[in-house]
């Protein structure tokens, strides 16, 4: 019983937050149909009364006398009788007295409304000198506005109506709507309630400081089980913490182990050749040539391989700065196709492109993750084989295009082209095998540029590389 009542009393609660709330929700919504439907007919009368005045008297001034009253339909039907005479006719009619000064009872409606401008009769060339209007003002246009005016207030009755019904409907349906949008927030208050009143006693506190403090490091893989229903949701929660920790816990020893392993292979070549050139390249020119050479090329590839071991590294804790800004994609892929020309002489380098198209990035990192697609494709590429580098659009967005006739890659090397560290067997092997890193770097680069890759390999064949990048507004 103590719950059902909780229950009714939460949702009492909550179903009067929804009131509040949706009664907030009515007046805004009238609040703004008035501000709307007030400027709404403040800019259709200035723009006629200024359309108005530009059409029939040729200029607009706000010095003009401006008049709205009822006329009859036979206006326009009466003989001229000069301004005095319409004017006396038209203050008899607002009188209720018709042409001959006799009394006539008219039924008047929004169609029989006149708008009527004058200006002071001074203020013009011909003047009439027995005028007996008032002011002595000369009348420059009168226009039955009645017959346009009538629809355009029929619609804006409709308007109010369609308005008034919405805020009718927001009033009586608008509290269930509310409520609606405040389930989950209910929910998640209900549970929180429903925690804080378990019997949660020092027993099961201590079953949880036991599970806890039993787990090994070198065990994490089992978790923690306690079998205790009420302790179930906090059970998931550190298993699924467990969880995240083991799987960054193995990526970084695996990056470790693979990193010193990458090491220790330059470093023993590096110090084999010392020995050598200690034992026998004091005194043989050859050996001391040969020795110098291999130490020059392994520190080479140590200096490269630490420098993007340390790219990676600030990549991952977010301290790799970018300086972006709108590039034209056109002309740093240009740019990257000079310089590989006048590096590389043993591939034909052929630069290809469309229209011009812009992207928003850093202009370095750009060019980097480039040229690591053009020297993974040179590496693989036998000498005298063309490297075709493009740049355009590839279905409304900007991209890059780098492609050439290689080894090719396998479906499973495709699968794991841009894991750190990983190199195909056949690449392994090979003395061009690099140090396994530089397509995770154009990855993390093309990444934080928001782009993807998109990737076309054969064996045998050949690769093509596409790197598309968000479209901006040019």
């Amino acid at each position: 019983m103590e719950r059902k009542s909780g229950k009714k009393t939460e949702n009492i609660r909550v179903t009067s937050i929804a009131r509040r709330i949706n009664f907030q929700n009515v007046l805004y919504r009238l609040w703004s149909y008035i501000v709307v439907d007030f400027f709404a007919v403040l800019f259709l009368g200035a723009a006629f009364i200024y359309a108005a005045d530009i059409a029939n008297a040729g200029k607009f001034s706000f010095f003009y006398k401006r008049e709205i009253f009822f006329a009859p339909d036979e206006a326009q039907a009466l003989p001229e009788k000069g301004i005095d005479g319409f004017g006396v006719w038209a203050k008899n009619l607002v009188n209720g007295a018709d042409i001959d000064g006799q009394e006539e009872k008219r039924d008047r409606s929004i169609k029989d409304l006149a708008y009527r401008v004058s200006m002071p009769a001074q203020d013009k060339d011909l003047q009439a000198s027995d005028s007996e209007y008032s002011d002595e003002r000369t009348i420059l246009y009168t226009l039955e506005i009645g017959k346009w005016l009538y629809p355009l207030c029929v619609a804006g009755y409709a308007v109010l109506i369609v308005e008034l019904i919405q805020i009718i409907s927001l009033a009586m349906h608008g509290t269930r709507l509310v409520r609606e949008n405040l389930r989950p927030l209910n929910e998640i208050a209900a549970r929180a309630h429903a925690l804080s009143e378990l019997a949660f006693d020092e027993a099961k506190y201590q079953s949880l400081e036991d599970a806890i403090s039993k787990l090994k490091a070198d065990a994490i893989d089992t978790g923690i089980h306690m079998h205790d229903k009420d302790l179930r949701g906090i059970e998931t929660a550190l298993n699924g913490l467990l969880e995240r920790i083991r799987d960054a816990y193995r990526q970084q020893a695996q990056f470790v182990s693979d990193a010193s392993h990458e090491l220790r292979t330059p470093i023993a070549v590096i110090q084999g050749y010392v020995n050598m050139l200690d034992r026998w390249g004091k005194e043989d020119e050859a050996v001391l040539a040969e020795s110098i050479e291999a130490i020059k090329n392994e520190s080479n590839h140590m200096q490269k391989l630490v420098e993007q071991l340390l790219f990676l590294a600030r990549g991952d804790f977010n301290r790799q700065n970018l300086d972006m800004q709108k590039l034209c994609l056109n002309d740093i892929m240009h740019e990257v196709y000079d310089e590989s020309v006048m590096i590389d002489e043993k591939h034909r380098y052929i630069y290809e492109e469309k229209e011009k198209t812009f992207v928003y990035g850093d202009i370095a990192m750009l060019k980097q993750s480039a040229r690591i697609l053009i020297d993974n494709a040179a590496k693989y590429t036998g000498e005298g084989e063309e490297i075709i580098i493009r740049a355009g659009e590839k279905d409304g967005a900007p991209y890059y295009s780098v492609q050439d006739n290689g080894i090719g890659m396998s479906a499973k090397d495709l699968e794991h082209a841009f894991d750190r560290f990983y190199r195909a067997d056949t690449v392994r092997s090979s003395k061009t095998g690099g140090t396994g890193l530089g397509l995770s770097i154009a990855k993390w680069i093309v990444d934080k540029h928001g782009g993807y890759y998109d990737i076309l390999s054969r064996e045998g064949l050949g690769t093509r590389f596409d790197v598309v990048f968000p479209a901006i507004d040019i």
